[in-house]
């Protein structure tokens, strides 16, 4: 399912025991991602369309319009591989 909707994921600098993941979307699939993802999730805040700030299983992120996602404070890739399973299908 994440290779359907997900061109890459990159992961962002940051220091300590947990890690910050820039996910991208691939661009045809960009608007039935995002509308996946937020069905799923909590809306905390939003910026009309640009960005929206959200929470899902107790893990905020953010979801741009352009098609990126941005997951602060996970574990390891397997957690964001796992959240993202749940959000996509």
């Amino acid at each position: 399912m994440i290779q359907e909707y997900v061109s890459r994921i990159e992961e962002a600098c940051g220091a300590g025991k947990t890690k910050d993941y820039i996910v991208i979307l691939k661009q045809d699939k960009r608007e039935d991602a995002l509308r996946r993802i937020l069905e799923k999730s909590r809306v905390l805040a939003e910026v009309h369309g640009v960005a929206v700030k959200a929470s899902f299983k107790n893990r905020e992120f953010t979801a741009f319009t352009n098609g990126r996602l941005m997951f602060k404070a996970l574990k390891d890739r397997d957690e964001l591989k796992t959240l993202l399973e749940e959000l996509l299908k």
